[in-house]
């Protein structure tokens, strides 16, 4: 269990904590849940605080930017397990001249089979690629360029698919029509254009339940999720997850600044904000998260708003929420916050601090990230 007073008082708010152990056991979990054996992918944007703890959990990483890669890089990640994606390639080049074992790199477009193919003849260099199926987007590529990419190929090693449909994909109908149309999508490639697809890397955009109000069977919804992925039958299937394998292993934690009341209610000021806490799925903040205040109370209930610290009315992280009555200095730990938030708001909004980043492992906790002056970005050179 983290001492969440502990850390609140030597790191001072707002701060996200992320518990590695938390992390390692969610991803067993999820293995868990399927019958076969798939590569699991971690979405490397997701979260990239926790990359190098999850390292040893996952078969792969999808790598979206030069950015990303820098990141995942500098923390001795393996090129081997590197997918690099993305659907503005800008930074390809450099890559491949540079590098020799990355694992595989995505299509996105019909130019970008062009470049990958030129570059691939310009630096003599084998590269493995996986052409990703658009599921009606601005993300892949149409079923014509997919068999146009495939007739013309002569330069690159296409391995298989990539398809991803989105995200928080409660709906199971969806999911079985989206692997069903993938599926024959497949079998028309292997009939008529007399090749085959080793691979399929699929994103089920497993999805993360945020609110109090939410139900989720979560085990079923694995089990036959698990049944469907089947269809795949003797492919290679990778599994890309991102907010699944990280959301749950994160911790906003928050403090009281100020609190005020008009005749419209209660309302609490908090030092963090819109600008680092983000709920997918979140409206107008009328949702109830998972939530704790430290410390606890035994005391009347009071119907509180709870805003952030940014100058704009939509600073609302709950509203009309009922709470034990507050007091300057209570600190609010948000759950399920692992997945996007710290990179996700709108941190440069205002020029406030980013918030720190700690992790927590093996009992110790360790500061990754210190508070950043973003006034340091938001100024003018001259």
């Amino acid at each position: 269990m983290i001492n969440y007073e502990k850390i609140i008082k030597k790191y001072k708010s707002p701060l996200f904590i992320y518990d590695i152990d938390e992390l390692h056991k969610r991803v067993s979990y999820l293995k868990s849940k399927f019958n076969k054996k798939f590569n699991m992918v971690y979405a490397v944007k997701a979260n990239t605080f926790v990359v190098k703890e999850i390292d040893s959990d996952v078969d792969r990483f999808e790598i979206c930017s030069f950015g990303e890669f820098e990141i995942a890089n500098s923390l001795g990640i393996n090129h081997s397990k590197m997918v690099i994606s993305g659907i503005n390639k800008d930074f390809i080049e450099e890559l491949i001249s540079k590098y020799d074992d990355i694992l595989k790199y995505t299509i996105e477009s019909y130019k970008q089979f062009l470049l990958l193919s030129s570059l691939s003849k310009k630096y003599n260099k084998t590269i493995h690629v996986l052409v990703r199926l658009t599921s009606g987007n601005q993300f892949g590529v149409s079923e014509e360029d997919l068999y146009k990419i495939i007739k013309e190929n002569t330069s690159l090693i296409i391995d298989g698919i990539e398809y991803f449909a989105g995200t928080q994909k409660h709906s199971l109908k969806i999911i079985e029509k989206d692997i069903n149309h993938l599926v024959e999508v497949i079998n028309n490639i292997e009939t008529n254009f007399n090749f085959e697809i080793k691979e399929v890397e699929y994103g089920p955009g497993a999805p993360v339940f945020y609110f109090q109000d939410d139900e989720f069977l979560e085990d079923d919804y694995l089990e036959e999720l698990d049944k469907l992925i089947e269809h795949f039958s003797n492919k290679v299937v990778s599994l890309e997850i991102g907010r699944s394998f990280v959301a749950s292993c994160g911790n906003y934690l928050t403090s009281v600044v100020d609190i005020k009341n008009n005749k419209n209610g209660n309302f609490v000021i908090l030092d963090g904000g819109i600008n680092h806490l983000v709920y997918y799925g979140q409206t107008m903040a009328m949702k109830i998260p998972y939530y704790e205040v430290i410390p606890k109370r035994n005391e009347e209930e009071l119907v509180y708003n709870l805003c952030g610290s940014l100058c704009t009315i939509n600073d609302y992280l709950v509203k009309n929420i009922k709470l034990n009555k507050l007091s300057i200095g209570d600190t609010f730990v948000f759950k399920n916050t692992g997945a996007y938030s710290s990179t996700e708001g709108i941190a440069l909004f205002l020029s406030r601090n980013l918030p720190k980043i700690i992790i927590v492992k093996d009992g110790k906790d360790i500061l990754v990230r210190d508070s950043e002056k973003t006034s340091i970005i938001n100024c003018p050179k001259y």
